[in-house]
């Protein structure tokens, strides 16, 4: 149910709710803390004033009436002596504990009955008053009885009641206050809330409203970011940059497919006009001429569409097969065996790779890689290509040399591009569809390595790095 609330209200409920138990059990804590406060104070005023009385007896007063709190004198018989204090007995009805039992306990309402120890102690329920005592063997006082003053001997016994109404009346002054401040309190930190919240998520808004309005062929729109630098902030940074990407990815999606297209269309429309021209004209056809030319096209499209499937399924790990150990020294000695028949005299193959050099990764892909690069070698090399790997403190290295024209500085990071084919290299009779280079860029990112070409004093020089095994 909280799931389908928005996260403004959310978080106004959870900062109001909060608020509520906090505020309710600091008011609680603050109404029992007064009230025990409150009655200390009674305590120690009784304690005081038991003590007072009592002195007051020692030097032989007769009357004491100026005290504050109620207070009964009893004799060694438990007999009334002297009452007092600003309450009369009506207030003390259902307020003095049993102790006393001349103060008419018929009418008393409520009380805890309580018992006096042999040292003349008592104790009483505290929410209807506590009496505090004092006793003594004090100098004889007299009591009047009729027309006649009589001594009284003691001991004598002084109770006095710390009473609660002070404490009560705090209440009473406190709990209005309490009960109406508290939930407010809680309603103006839930409002706050809403509106901080409402605050921070404005930009949030924004965001949303822009990225609502960015399509297929919107790429270039980017969401505003707020001047803050708050978390908000980074995420509408980190919005834009992935932006970013998907407009490249795009744009570069964009460009594969149409040069794909026009790749695929070249070989299409020379397999075709030799197919019309065939059938146009059978009579004067040579048919094993004409079937080699179309077989050569056929060829080529499936060496394209091959390639186009490789980078397609590039980021599958499946179509790569299990990574192993692979000895890239091991792989050039393979290729070149493979390479030597067919180059014959027109090309030296040399390979220069002593010892074995391994890395962890594909053997398919690998051979790939280094098939590529001296594919791309030989169609441009003069007299000579050069293989061969080295050990480094930084990964193993592969490098594939050729004797050819090179490749111009402003060019060496747009030939791992694909379908692209420098000026040199523009006919496709020699075989190449600018995808090579792309396919071998492509493997050695997915190998954690890279791919380069570098400056050479003669001819080409691209340079593989791979992270050793």
């Amino acid at each position: 149910m909280l799931s389908r609330l928005s996260t403004r209200l959310r978080t106004s409920l959870a900062a109001g709710l909060t608020a509520l138990l906090l505020l309710g059990g600091g008011a609680w804590w603050l109404r029992g803390h007064l009230y025990d406060a409150q009655l200390e104070a009674a305590e120690a005023d009784a304690r005081a004033q038991s003590h007072g009385i009592s002195n007051g007896f020692k030097i032989g007063q007769q009357v004491v009436d100026d005290w504050q709190l109620p207070y009964v004198v009893l004799d060694r018989d438990g007999q009334v002596l002297f009452t007092g204090g600003t309450l009369t007995t009506q207030h003390l009805a259902g307020q003095l504990p049993a102790a006393v039992p001349h103060l008419a306990p018929d009418n008393w309402q409520s009380v805890q009955r309580i018992t006096i120890g042999p040292a003349g102690a008592a104790a009483a329920n505290r929410y209807s008053g506590r009496t505090f005592t004092a006793m003594g063997s004090w100098s004889p006082l007299l009591r009047k009885d009729g027309d006649q003053t009589k001594p009284v001997v003691g001991p004598f016994t002084v109770y006095v009641l710390a009473t609660p109404f002070a404490a009560e009346a705090s209440l009473r002054t406190i709990d209005p206050v309490l009960l109406a401040g508290v939930p407010l309190a809680a309603l103006l930190v839930a409002l706050t809330a809403w509106a901080a919240t409402s605050r921070a998520l404005r930009p949030v808004d924004a965001i949303r409203a822009e990225l609502a309005e960015i399509g297929e062929h919107r790429l270039d729109r980017r969401v505003p970011v707020p001047r803050s630098d708050d978390e908000i902030a980074r995420m509408a940074r980190t919005t834009n940059a992935t932006l970013d990407r998907l407009e490249r990815s795009a744009v570069q999606q964009q460009r594969f497919v149409a040069d794909a297209s026009h790749e695929l269309r070249s070989p299409i429309a020379a397999l075709r006009t030799n197919l019309e021209v065939s059938l146009a004209h059978p009579e004067r056809t040579d048919w094993p001429a004409a079937t080699g030319e179309a077989l050569t096209s056929v060829e080529r499209l499936q060496q394209l569409t091959e390639d186009l499937l490789f980078l397609a399924r590039g980021s599958d790990r499946a179509a790569a097969g299990q990574f192993t150990a692979v000895d890239l020294s091991a792989v050039l000695r393979e290729l070149a065996d493979q390479y030597r028949p067919v180059l014959g005299a027109r090309l030296a193959l040399r390979v220069d790779a002593p010892e074995a050099v391994p890395v962890l990764g594909s053997r398919i892909r690998l051979h790939r890689l280094a098939r590529n690069l001296l594919d791309n070698a030989q169609r441009h090399a003069a007299a000579e290509v050069v293989l061969s790997t080295r050990r480094t403190a930084y990964g193993a290295v592969l490098e594939v040399r050729d004797d050819g024209p090179g490749v111009p500085a402003e060019d060496r990071e747009r030939i791992f591009e694909p379908f692209t084919r420098l000026d040199e290299a523009r006919s496709r009779d020699a075989g190449g569809s600018g995808l090579g280079l792309a396919i071998a860029a492509d493997i050695a990112t997915r190998h954690g390595g890279s791919l380069r070409a570098v400056h050479a004093p003669r001819g080409a020089r691209f340079v593989l790095v791979l992270p050793s095994a």
